[in-house]
Order: structure tokens, then sequence, then C-alpha cells
């Protein structure tokens, strides 16, 4: 048996000194590395969006009868030429709807509590030789099984005034059609519920139905005015007004402008009708001018939130605006040195005021969503970055306090609908793209 000399405990003792430094070292050395992944990526491991399922794109697309809706576990897409349901859960295919005579889709509206969908359409009865007459046929589909329930003749455009395209409008148990004054069927069903007429020289745009009331943008104008190509009065102004959703009487018509009347030609949309808020903007180019107008119970005016405040530009795009019971809320960029920085904002519709601000982080958003409580925002970086970079913001409503942030493993393609169903986070792509036509991602 050997005896151990001291040299060799000397020895021994030198290499594992070596090894202890050298471990500590590398536990330095891991640390490093970690800290410098996690300050890049901003998120800790397994704090990630991953996808769940695809569903495959649709092939060619056109600007026009766009939309995406969440019915119950189906998800519904329709296009110029097709409405499709798919199942939220796997993203199966479980539907096709496809227009007689390969009439073409205008326009796409649903009533999603009703589980109804309303596509106005080419009349495809016109014989061939003569001319096809455009979107004068509104028809009514399914959304859980895609089959057609009903059908009606849309009033054909004629020699009267106009001041933007007017169709149909699904919402409250309720299809309601502008012509002269505004006519609401019954959207399950077909049935006529009522017809209502509008103030005395005003000229209605689309209406807007909900449970509680029916609103519309109206234009009004002396007639005894000259009149433009479109026949509308040189004065006129637009104006707010609502309707009672069971029997179609006025209930109010109010000015969008206090002291300074809004022009007809603004690019106008109904953001909500329960309550009554109404977006109208000039168009000029980047950055629209304009704001949101939101009126009481009874239209009484609050104060107008204008895109330009000192919160920032709020962007103009309804996808990323939102409306409950007392706020609106919106995405909005501002300019700091250095850049333009973004947030979301939240503003008091009674009284015009700005409740809470959020920033982003310095990302544009793409999306948002408002439910149960919660604003769920897509944010998207620069798209030079050779690394994903979409992030999920997740605010509280009623505070704008973060409750949650992600990152997604995958490039994000731009979102045209987000919707939440059983713990999936849907994205929905509208128009031609070689990009999947719903996308569903998983907390990982």
């Amino acid at each position: 048996m050997a005896e151990r000399t001291d040299d060799d405990a000397s020895s021994r003792g030198g290499r594992l000194g070596c090894m202890l430094l050298l471990g500590a070292a590398a536990v330095v050395l891991i640390g490093s590395v970690t800290a410098g992944c996690l300050a890049f990526t901003d998120r800790f491991p397994g704090d990630s969006m991953d996808i769940a399922w695809e569903a495959p794109a649709d092939g060619k697309g056109s600007e026009q009868g766009n939309g995406a809706w969440l019915v119950g576990d189906t998800l519904v897409r329709s296009r110029f030429d097709a409405a499709s349901g798919y199942d939220a859960r796997t993203g199966e295919r479980v539907w096709d709807y496809r227009p007689p005579g390969r009439s073409q889709i205008c326009v796409a509206e649903a009533d999603v509590d009703s589980a109804v969908l309303l596509v106005a359409r080419d009349d495809e009865n016109r014989p061939a030789a003569s001319r096809r007459e455009l979107c004068t046929t509104v028809a009514a589909i399914d959304m859980k099984n895609g089959r057609e329930i009903w059908r009606a003749p849309l009033p054909a455009p004629g020699d009267d005034p106009r001041f933007e395209r007017r169709l149909v409008a699904a919402g409250g148990g309720l299809a309601v059609i502008a012509d002269k004054g505004l006519r609401a069927l019954d959207v399950r069903t077909g049935q006529s519920r009522w017809t209502a007429a509008v103030p005395a020289n005003c000229v209605p745009g689309k209406a807007t139905p909900a449970k509680r009331r029916v609103a519309a943008v109206l234009a009004c104008g002396d007639p005894e005015k000259r009149r433009t190509d479109n026949g509308m009065p040189e004065d006129a102004e637009l104006h707010a007004a609502a309707f009672a959703p069971t029997t179609g009487a006025l209930l109010w018509s109010t000015p969008l402008g206090d002291r300074e009347p809004v022009r007809w030609d603004k690019i106008s949309s109904v953001l909500s009708a329960d309550p009554v808020v109404v977006s109208a903007a000039s168009d000029s180019g980047d950055k629209a001018s304009g704001a949101y107008y939101s009126f009481g119970a009874d239209g009484r005016p609050h104060p107008p939130i204008d895109y330009d405040g000192d919160n920032g530009h709020l962007d103009d795009k309804l996808r990323v605006a939102a409306v409950d019971d007392t706020r609106l809320y919106a995405l909005a960029g501002y300019y700091r040195k250095g850049g333009t920085r973004h947030r979301a904002v939240a503003f008091d519709l009674a009284t015009g005021e700005l409740a809470w601000k959020a920033d982003l982080d310095n990302l544009p958003g793409v999306n948002m969503r408002l439910q149960d409580g919660k604003l769920t925002v897509i944010v998207k970086g620069s798209a030079t970055s050779a690394v994903p970079d979409e992030d999920l913001y997740v605010l509280d409503a009623a505070t704008g306090k973060e409750r949650d942030s992600r990152s997604f493993h995958d490039a994000v393609a731009p979102a045209d609908e987000v919707f939440e169903h059983k713990g999936l986070l849907i994205v929905a792509r509208l128009g031609g793209s070689a990009e999947p036509v719903f996308t569903a991602y998983e907390r990982s």
C-alpha cells in the first residue's frame, strides 16, 4: 500500500483549487450569458406565445367583403367570393358559403349574438347578356353551419343625394338597411320590423344597430343651397342620430360639431351605438386629422376627443380603438427626443379627459381588443430586426396597469382582428395574402 506523501497532498490540493476556480468562472460566464440573453429578449424563458394551430391562406383576395368574427366555437371569415367557418379549437374548416352565379360579396356584417352573417352581393338572376346589378341583394348566413336562411333586395343607387355607400348593417337582432330612411328586418327571419324617416333635409349614412339603440350618421343641409356632384347641399354637415330598436322612432339627432360644423364629406364611422360614439376625420395621408364625438343617452354632446392632443396622435383605425360604457380606448404615438414613442390611452367619454396612459416600450400597436375588463394589445417592433420582436401586452382597462406581457416565438403578420377563445389568442388576417387566415397562439 502506497503511503501518501505531503507532495501528493499538495498536488491534489492544487488541482482541486484550480477546478474550483474554473467552476466559479464557468458559473460567472453562464450567468453573464444568461443575463445578456434576458436583457436582449426582455423576456424570461417560457414567457412567450407559441403557435397552437394555423388555418392555411385562402388564395388571392380583394379589398371588398372582408371580415372575421368569433361565434361560440366557430371562427367565420368572409372575402369577396366566399365565407367560411373554422373550428376555433383546431383551425379545421367546417363549412363554406359561396354566392350563386359567381356573384361577388361587396360587404359583410355580422350580428354575433344572433349568429347571423349578412352579405351584400351581386344579383345572380340577371340575364347573362344584361349588365349585372352590383350589390343589390342581401343574404343572411347562419354562422354556425354556413346555410343561407333568407335573402332580400337592397335599394339600387339612384339619383338621391348620397354621402357614402349605404348597404346593410347587423346587430341587436336587426338587419338595418339605409335608403331615404332606415328599414329594419329581423336578422334571423328577414321579416320586416319597422321603417323610420330621418329628420327633414337629412340623408342617412350607414346605421349601426345595437340592443338599446340604433345609431346612424346623417348629413343634413339646406336643400336650397347649391348641390355638389353627390347631390348634397354645399353647407351640409354631419349629425349623429339614435333610433329606438323596437319601433324605429327617432330618439334624438345632434350635430357633431359645436361651434364649428363638421362637413358632410369627412370620413365618418360609428364606433359604438351603445353609447353612441362617432369618428369623423379628414384623410391627410399618413396622419389623419379629426376627432371622436360621443353623446349621452339623451343626445347631449360630450366634449370631443381630438386625434391630436397632449397625449399624442391617436391612431384613427377602428381596429385600434374600443369603447365601453364610460371610456374610449385608443393607441397613440408621440414624439420625444430620439423618435416616436407609443402608448395606450383611455379617455373619459363624459369629460373628454385622460383617464390613464400606459407606455408600450416604444413599440407601435397594430391591434387592440377590449374584453372582460382588459385590453389586449399586439405591438410590432422594427421590420428590419433579424429576430421576431412582436409582443403582447394585457392591460387592466380600469387602471392601465400591465397584467401580462409576452413575446411571440414566431413573427406575427399584421393582424386585422384578434380574438380570445378558451385560453387561445387567435389572430385573423384579411385580404389577399400568403399568410394563414387564422393563427392561434397559446401561452407557454
